[in-house]
């Protein structure tokens, strides 16, 4: 099925997550009883997407700072208020993929309208883009503070349909959802009737390993070769 008819490409998938989040989770793992990393990513996941759920208006700095000090105490782990905190401000030391900045710019290049959709709050996300400057710039950044709701909510997702038919006049057809989360992006995409992509992130465990029935409408391994997929299907190089 070709990528072509596609014109705006709703994003949540350049950063890698999860190593950002087990970077400023040290003082936590280097304990003689810290789990392994997918009962961790269990945990933390279950415990973000009650916070997120149960609280919506909360910027996600403070849903982290949340997170670190509730997966501690599930977990046995000492901590103090001082790691929390810290970890909680720590998205914009989050690396993006590798691959990420050079397919986003292809992207770009190709006319293709690139939107972020993120759960993150607005100045974690300043932080963040910095990592991926390339001459590039996204058309359009629609964060979790901005809407007032966490995804999978779809309220995010009729927000973000509303303002591209504003902002640039195209419609649902003309949008392809492109992430790594299948419970935060996929699942609740396809409820809006949006075709989805994947990018399969080796080991990528949160919003991924307990949804394999959910089924994108494609699917690639990095954001590299998506890039020169829809580029090629579109006619360019």
């Amino acid at each position: 099925m070709s990528l072509a008819p596609f014109k705006v490409l709703l994003f949540d998938c350049y950063g890698d997550w999860e190593t950002g989040m087990l970077e400023n989770v040290s003082d936590l793992l280097k304990q003689p009883s810290a789990p392994e990393r997918e009962k961790l990513f269990e945990v933390v996941g279950a415990i973000e997407n009650r916070t997120q759920d149960e609280t919506p208006t909360m910027i996600y700095s403070d849903v982290l700072t949340k997170v670190y000090s509730e997966t501690a105490e599930k977990l046995n782990l000492n901590y103090d208020d001082s790691q929390a905190k810290a970890f909680g401000n720590s998205v914009p030391s989050w690396p993006s993929f590798p691959d990420s900045p050079d397919a986003l710019k292809k992207l770009s290049d190709a006319g293709l309208k690139l939107v972020i959709l993120s759960n993150v709050d607005n100045k974690s996300f300043e932080g963040s883009n910095k990592r991926l400057e390339n001459g590039f710039q996204f058309d359009a950044i629609y964060t979790a503070e901005k809407i007032g709701s966490y995804k999978p909510s779809l309220k995010n997702f009729d927000y973000a349909i509303e303002n591209i038919k504003k902002d640039f006049g195209m419609n649902k057809e003309d949008i392809l959802i492109v992430a790594n989360s299948k419970y935060h992006d996929i699942q609740p995409g396809h409820k809006k009737d949006l075709k989805a992509c994947w990018i399969d992130r080796e080991k990528a465990s949160m919003g991924v390993s307990a949804y394999q029935d959910v089924i994108p409408d494609y699917q690639f391994s990095s954001m590299k070769e998506f890039a020169e997929a829809i580029v090629k299907d579109k006619g360019g190089q």
